[in-house]
């Protein structure tokens, strides 16, 4: 029963995945950037991802990949 309680409030919280960004200039010595990402944003954009491809299963994987990369870019993009 305790543990019912603990993994209810567990799963209200958002997750975050975090993403370094590599610098435009290689030569740069300064740490990169660090980007996070909701799982719940990355679930949306997989799903829209998945619905642009016609609903068809099995890449569920690359949606979600491809999601992730696509929210880390625009996050980047927007320091």
């Amino acid at each position: 029963m305790m543990v019912s309680k603990i993994n209810s409030k567990v799963q209200k919280q958002p997750k975050l995945n975090k993403v370094s960004a590599a610098k435009s200039s290689p030569a740069s010595k300064s740490a990169a950037p660090e980007v996070c990402v909701t799982n719940d944003k990355i679930r949306d954009r997989a799903f829209q991802i998945y619905e642009s491809r016609g609903s068809k299963h099995g890449l569920d994987a690359q949606d979600w990949f491809r999601a992730e990369l696509q929210i880390a870019e625009r996050q980047i993009l927007s320091l």
